[in-house]
């Protein structure tokens, strides 16, 4: 019955693991949003890009710019729903340990 006890846990560590299970949660939506909308705009860049190859001259360059920018936009969202998911699943690990601590 003691090994039982030792593994129940406080209501301060449910609620640590509430509050960093939300944060995943919350933080995985994060990067699937990023990923759908960096997946359009590389399929828009990547549109550009042929257009480009098939126009020539100085309207494929203006296309190939335009798809470039849109490539980078891409790489942009990614890297930051990656730094708001870290962020946000930080925080909760941070709070947390305060309220573990308590």
């Amino acid at each position: 019955m003691g090994a039982l006890a030792a593994c129940q846990k406080s209501p301060q560590d449910k609620q640590a693991d509430a509050l960093k299970n939300a944060a995943d949660r919350q933080a995985s939506q994060i990067e699937a949003q990023a990923k759908s909308q960096a997946a359009a705009l590389e399929q828009q860049a990547e549109g550009l890009h042929a257009q480009a190859k098939q126009a020539g001259g100085y309207t494929g360059q203006r296309l190939q710019v335009r798809g470039d920018a849109l490539a980078r936009e891409a790489d942009i969202v990614k890297r930051q729903a990656q730094a708001r998911a870290d962020a946000t699943r930080e925080t909760a690990d941070a709070q947390a340990k305060v309220i573990a601590s308590r």
